[in-house]
This record gives C-alpha cells, structure tokens and sequence, in this order.
C-alpha cells in the first residue's frame, strides 16, 4: 500500500467535475461559472480558454465539441486513474509532435502547435498534482518533473513507473489513443495564432535533473548557503554573473563551460520558456541581436536582485505581464489571447524559479501553487509576509 499512498490523489472529486462539466446543466445558464470550473478541473490550458470562448456571443454551437473533450478526458479516468489519464492524453500529444517535427521540420506551424499543446498537458499534469494530489514525496517529485516540462522523462521513465507502482500500466494501444483529435478541440476552436517567440527546445529525456525533480544542481557552483533566502539571493547573483560570462565570452571556468550544466541553471533563475528562447529560439527569429537583448536582460536581473531580493525581482515580473493583460482587456480577441498567452508563460517562468529557489518547501509549494492559479492578490499578500 506504500507506492498508493505516495501518488495519492483526490480521484472522486476530479470525476464529480467532470460529471458536472459533461453536462453542462446548471453550467450552461452562466459562461463565467463554465469558465471558473473548467479552470478549477484543469489549469490554465487551452480547455477553460475554450469555455470562455464558448460564453461569448454566437460561440455556443460549439458546446457539444466542449461536452466530448470533457467526457473523452472522463472516461479515460475511470478507466485508468488519474496518473494514467495524465500518461494517455501527455504521450499522445507527444507521439504527434515527434510526428511533426521529423516530417515537417521544427519551423512549420503544425509542429509549434503540436508543441503548444505538449506544454498544455504538462501544465495539466502540473495542477492535477498541485490541486488534488496529497503532499507526499512521490507526488512532489512529480510536480518537479510536470512543471519542469521534460515532456520525455515523464512519459519515457516518470510516469511509466508510477503506472507500474500502482499495478495500473498501460497498453501501448491505449496510449495511442491520446493522438485522438478530441484532445485537440480547443487548440482548434481557438484558432490559436502562432507566436515563433514562444517556441520550445525538444528535450531529453536522458538530461541531468535532480532526483527530487528540480533543476539540475551540481555542488561545485554552489557557493552559498540556501537556507535562506538572502543566502539564496547571493547563490542566483552569481550564478547569473557565471552564465552571464559563459555566454558573452563563449568560454567559462569548469563547470560552466558545459552547455548542460549552463542551461540548467539559466531555467532555474529565469524559467524554462526564458531560457529556451535564449539559448535555442526559434529559426525565425535567432540573430546576434537576439542572444545580445537575452544577455542584457541578465545584467538587468542581477541589478533587480540586488535591490529588491529573490521575490522581488519574481514579483516584478508578474505584476508587469499582467498589467499588460489588463491594459489589453478591451483590444481584439486575438490580441487578448496573445497577452493571456504570454501571462501564462511570465506564470510559468515564476513558478520554476520559486519551485527551486524558495528554501521552505512548504512555502515554495504554497506561492507556486497561488502562481498557477492565478492567485496574484494572494500571492502578493503572501510575499509581504517573507
């Protein structure tokens, strides 16, 4: 019973969302309740994007399309459990963008939107595990894994040893049934715009990462005590001073001169998406001029650092995108989602540097948690408090 207790999650309840998103009774009388559950049950994905579309005048022909992805994602639980649903519809999104990418190539928009949606899924892995999983060891290592976005760890080695564990593995035909083109309804109806800058490295799933699922960490570049977080403030300063270096000069005392060990760390205080579109942007958009506005905005995160501390320098980013959102409010659709977009990726960002920096864990998991949920007034009263 020890390997059910680590991935414990709250199954009953996320099959009573379902039931009451799949028939959309009560529901259907108001869009921004549709909206507010749909975020609840899965997370800022293109799935309560969808619901929100779906309130807007004209949009509700669609309904039946929201209704079967909403079943389709139900029947997958009851038949594998959580973990196992979260494996199906995760691999399957990854079978389609290996797809694409080996016959498209990395610069075709089938191939960013088969991406897009890899992302998604992580993101829904990750506020599974935040919002209903209980605080146990094995479920936190997952969190790390999920918001991480190694896409091929988790469905190579992660989250097939979980189905192992919990006697629940899955077929490879069941797999398979993730390509379905239900679970793509939403990025579909959306008509999602491509935005190259967004773009996301293919990942290993090989690649150097803790064991609890953090960033990778050698101890040789750890040179102050993180307890702390003005200890934990130092530690980021110099690492970014380091990384800094490594890329302006092309060369770097050990360990910085190996690009694993400098890709892991620009993650770790800066986001995964950050650094993805630093060190591998997108063909259309990689210049010098590029690499060279990535490496001042280093020197100016060090700078914020110092004067406002870790939080800070976090909390300055989130306020700012999400001004942005806000002032955009009233501009086109497709404008808003752009914003909204790029809040969930400056979201994201924040959620991994505080995942990893924050010395409490208990805390750390807290504000992730208020970040992800889009909890921003929460998140700034609790930050006031460190």
């Amino acid at each position: 019973m020890g390997a059910v207790t680590d991935y414990e999650i709250a199954t009953d309840d996320i099959l009573t969302r379902h039931r009451q998103l799949g028939g959309l009774k009560a529901l259907a009388s108001s869009a921004q309740k549709l909206t507010d559950r749909s975020f609840e049950l899965y997370g800022p994905t293109n799935i309560p994007d969808f619901a929100k579309w779906l309130g807007r005048a004209g949009n509700l022909a669609a309904k039946p399309q929201f209704v079967q992805v909403v079943q389709a994602n139900q029947q997958n639980i009851m038949t594998h459990g959580v973990y196992g649903w979260l494996q199906i519809v995760l691999t399957g999104a990854v079978y389609q963008y290996r797809r694409d990418l080996n016959m498209r190539g990395r610069s075709d928009d089938a191939t960013y939107l088969s991406r897009q949606h890899v992302d998604d899924m992580c993101r829904l892995g990750t506020h599974i595990v935040l919002n209903y999983g209980a605080p146990t060891a094995g479920n936190r290592k997952l969190l790390g894994h999920f918001m991480s976005g190694n896409y091929a760890r988790l469905v190579d080695h992660v989250l097939p040893k979980v189905g192992k564990s919990l006697g629940q593995e899955i077929a490879s035909e069941s797999l398979e049934d993730g390509t379905s083109s239900v679970f793509r309804l939403p990025q579909q109806a959306l008509q999602m715009a491509v935005v190259h800058e967004l773009d996301l490295r293919p990942m290993d799933a090989e690649e150097p990462i803790d064991d609890e699922g953090f960033a990778y960490w050698p101890d040789a570049i750890q040179h102050n005590d993180v307890s702390t977080l003005d200890g934990a403030t130092q530690q980021m300063i110099y690492e970014l001073t380091m990384i800094t270096r490594a890329l302006q000069e092309g060369s770097a005392p050990a360990p910085w001169d190996d690009a694993s060990v400098v890709r892991a760390r620009l993650e770790a205080t800066m986001g995964i998406a950050w650094a993805s579109q630093c060190l591998d942007p997108h063909p259309e958009i990689a210049s010098d001029e590029h690499t060279e506005m990535y490496i001042a905005e280093l020197v100016s995160r060090v700078e914020q650092l110092q004067q406002r501390g870790l939080i800070g320098a976090i909390s300055a980013d989130i306020f700012q995108t999400r001004q942005l959102v806000e002032e955009a409010a009233n501009d086109d659709p497709a404008t808003v989602m752009l914003y909204e977009r790029a809040l969930r990726q400056s979201v994201d960002n924040a959620a991994w540097v505080v995942f990893n920096w924050v010395p409490d864990l208990q805390t750390a998991g807290f504000l992730t948690q208020l970040l992800l949920d889009y909890q921003f007034d929460a998140f700034f009263a609790e930050i006031e408090k460190l």
